[in-house]
């Protein structure tokens, strides 16, 4: 973007049942922040109990529901910044590259841990254009419990002939027992049938049909204002929302 005026940054995290993470992430990150020049407002998007958790559609409720901004950073809550760059990227832009090589399955006692292909890696905290967001139809609302949501966007940028680039930001992580694999480091039955899902949706290249923003819809049940803003930056709100059956 260009002129005087900075670009508006809305962060949006996908959440459910992660208080104690929460509790860790909100003053990190607001600290963070309090160094920069960033415009920011951040969004708690919840999931109500009643359907597994669905980070996808929850990314998109914060999306809309979480007011004006230029670019969105899609933020796990258990990825705190030590340092990385939140500013403006006219592409999509993953962050996350510390903190991510070797992720554990369990948290206690002797486990296998994952280690992702950091250069194809894109989750934990991701900028995007909002003109670029929504030219892409936003996240799919199709994949339920664990994985796969993230591995979507990047096809939908793919599809669409839009380049993703990485910024190799440092992050501390807050692990937790692994939603998607098994002990032995094969995914469970929740990442196999996402996997099977992607898979299905992407073998010609490209989606057959519309899944995403446009398609998605929920209950709100709940607005909380979890900070004021401070010199134009760090107000904080949450959304609690009702998911409906697929």
């Amino acid at each position: 973007m260009t002129g005087n005026v900075l670009p508006r940054l809305k962060i949006v995290v996908p959440y459910r049942d992660r208080e104690k993470q929460l509790r860790r992430f909100l003053p990190h990150i607001r600290d963070y922040f309090a160094k920069s020049f960033i415009p920011y407002h951040l969004v708690i998007a919840e999931q109500a109990e009643g359907l597994p958790f669905n980070r996808g559609a929850m990314k998109n409720a914060g999306y809309q529901l979480g007011g004006a901004s230029d670019y969105t950073c899609f933020h796990d809550v258990d990825y705190l910044p030590l340092e990385a760059d939140y500013n403006w990227s006219d592409c999509p832009a993953g962050l996350v590259w510390a903190g991510a090589e070797s992720i554990p399955i369990k948290t206690r006692g002797l486990t296998r841990y994952i280690k992702p292909n950091l250069a194809q890696f894109f989750g934990g905290a991701v900028l995007v254009p909002n003109a670029l967001f929504e030219r892409v139809d936003g996240y799919s609302n199709l994949y339920w419990d664990w994985g796969y949501e993230d591995t979507d966007l990047i096809s939908r940028f793919e599809a669409a002939d839009i380049a993703c680039v990485r910024r190799r930001g440092s992050f501390r992580p807050l692990h937790h027992d692994s939603q998607g694999y098994e002990a032995d480091g094969n995914l469970n039955q929740a990442g196999a049938r996402n996997r099977a899902l992607y898979m299905e949706k992407w073998q010609t290249g490209r989606a057959r049909e519309k899944d995403g923003l446009s398609t998605f819809s929920c209950q709100v049940l709940s607005r909380e204002v979890l900070a004021e803003a401070a010199g134009g930056q760090g107000a904080c709100e949450k959304i609690t929302v009702q998911l409906f059956p697929p």
